[in-house]
């Protein structure tokens, strides 16, 4: 069976490769593979931002074994040479130069954040430095999804600093059908990419299952899309084993080495290599005109209508008349009406001196807006500026709102304050079973972390719904909660395997299997 190259598929122009143009990716490690690193057309800089000594180095292929990664995935998707494939399943850019920003492993929301912060910052820096024009991050993690301001997460502001001086961010917005966004997506000036199923026929494409959404701020998740599912990326594999327990590569006629591969985090990259391209055509673009003529001139198809997004047409960006960038790409329908720009002005005072010590509103007025204010938004806001202060009577009261932004705030409380736990268990496990399943994700998130054997009943009656209904992040979020609580991991029957997509009739098999062994441990 075979598939085509991201190059081919979205009909990229051959004079088209990103060349002389400087991207960057962040990932947890890139091995030196041939496909991502400095060959005769191109420079690959490796940066290990978590290094006392950060300095970009020129990265050299080495010779096999290559150890398989997200990181040598998202490089490739961008970027990469296609060499072992005599160039033809490449990148979307595989003459642009490249800087691997490389954090080194993260296993919490916490190692996470302060890695990807440390890259940032090196970005902060650097970027006009080493001429660098844009950055993909495909990180997943759960401070929210999306349904809190960005100026309580540091990755969102370093985002939006990037941003502000002129770097075009790229972020992938999550894989599954029931959040929002997963990651810093919703962060206001980044752009949030989707996908498409490559289809064997054209004519037969579809809308891939990723996140989709309105943010705290009224930015629509995604807003461009690019391939997501069947995408052909390198893939090392290290046994005639592995290869054979691959869901895909045994029955595909690919060159070795390569497989084919599904998420957003190969999405977001491919736009990067899109917008390299374009760039390439239109040196003197800056990145919001980059950014306007990729959203201005995507194809949009009836069946992505739920989406409300477009697949990205390089050709046609680069041709975008000079004349009509001057109207930016603006992600936010805002209601421009008197009352909804004086909430946005008080959400923005508010939250302009989140975590510093003076504060321009004082913590009396923060209380008050808290219970007070008629705009949900603007009392989830005051209590995040509050959350460090409120005790928890002064909590209680927004414990009957029914605003998923509100939720979502104490739940960001909850988190921090260790101290109010006791008192606020049976409000966690309610929101385990919330309407908005934005808010269920979190709530689970948080059981997990408070870690009490209460949750046990309420985690497991709810895991043969969600195996059944496809709630894939919700069901590994019970999971996960559960191997904590408990101690015992159940292995997946039937086993998963790589290249195995999440919503196929072999995952939820194994899902509705895991379910019921759990339903067992707790009727013993």
């Amino acid at each position: 069976m075979e598939w085509p190259s991201v190059r081919e598929f979205l009909g990229i122009p051959a004079h088209l490769t990103g060349k002389d143009i400087a991207i960057a990716v962040i990932d947890g490690h890139f091995p030196p593979h041939p496909d991502i690193t400095t060959n005769d057309r191109r420079y690959t800089y490796l940066v290990k931002t978590v290094s006392t000594d950060v300095k970009p180095l020129i990265f050299h292929a080495e010779k096999e074994p290559w150890r398989n990664s997200h990181g040598l995935m998202t490089a490739a998707a961008a970027a990469g040479s296609g060499s072992l494939s005599s160039g033809y399943y490449s990148g979307a850019a595989p003459e642009a130069d490249l800087y691997l920003l490389e954090t080194g492993a993260f296993t919490t929301v916490e190692e996470t954040e302060s890695k990807f912060v440390m890259a940032l910052r090196w970005l902060l820096k650097n970027w006009r430095r080493y001429n660098i024009r844009a950055v993909v991050l495909t990180v997943a993690y759960t401070i929210d999804t999306g349904l809190l301001p960005w100026q309580v997460d540091p990755i969102k502001v370093h985002c939006e600093q990037l941003a502000k001086e002129g770097l075009l961010i790229i972020v992938a917005s999550g894989n599954t059908k029931e959040l929002t966004c997963s990651g810093p997506a919703s962060s206001p000036s980044v752009l949030s990419i989707g996908g498409v199923i490559v289809p064997q026929h054209l004519h037969e494409m579809s809308p891939y299952h990723g996140c989709q959404g309105i943010t705290f701020e009224g930015k629509r998740i995604p807003e461009l899309l690019a391939p997501a599912e069947n995408i052909i990326l390198p893939s090392p594999f290290k046994s005639a084993e592995e290869f054979e327990k691959h869901y895909t590569a045994k029955f595909d006629n690919l060159p070795d080495g390569y497989a084919r591969t599904e998420g957003t985090s190969y999405a977001a990259p491919i736009i990067l290599g899109c917008a390299a391209c374009i760039w390439q055509a239109n040196p003197e673009w800056t990145a919001s005109q980059v950014k306007t003529a990729m959203v201005s001139t995507a194809e949009y198809k009836a069946e992505w209508y739920e989406a409300e997004a477009g697949l990205v047409h390089v050709k046609a960006a680069a041709m975008y008349p000079v004349q009509s960038l001057t109207h930016t790409y603006n992600p936010q329908k805002l209601d421009d009406s008197t009352a909804a720009r004086r909430e946005r002005d008080m959400i923005s005072n508010i939250l302009s001196s989140y975590n510093e010590t003076n504060s321009r509103v004082s913590t009396d007025k923060l209380k008050s807006l808290m219970i007070h204010s008629v705009s949900p938004k603007v009392r989830a806001a005051a209590l995040l500026a509050a959350s460090s202060e409120i005790t928890y009577i002064e909590l209680k009261d927004l414990l009957r709102e029914s605003s998923s932004h509100i939720k979502m705030a104490v739940l960001y409380t909850l988190h921090h304050r260790k101290d109010l736990w006791n008192d606020s268990i049976h409000y966690v496990i309610d929101l385990c079973k919330d309407e908005d399943l934005n808010i269920q994700y979190c709530a689970i998130k948080l059981a997990s972390t408070i870690g009490d054997s209460i949750f046990l009943k309420p985690l497991i009656n709810g895991l043969l719904e969600d195996a059944v209904q496809l709630r894939v992040s919700i069901f590994g979020a019970r999971c996960d909660a559960l191997q904590l609580l408990t101690g015992i991991t159940y292995e997946l029957e039937p086993e998963f395997q790589d290249g195995q997509c999440w919503y196929s009739e072999r995952s939820t098999e194994s899902r509705v299997n895991m379910a019921l062994k759990w339903q067992q441990y707790i009727e013993k």
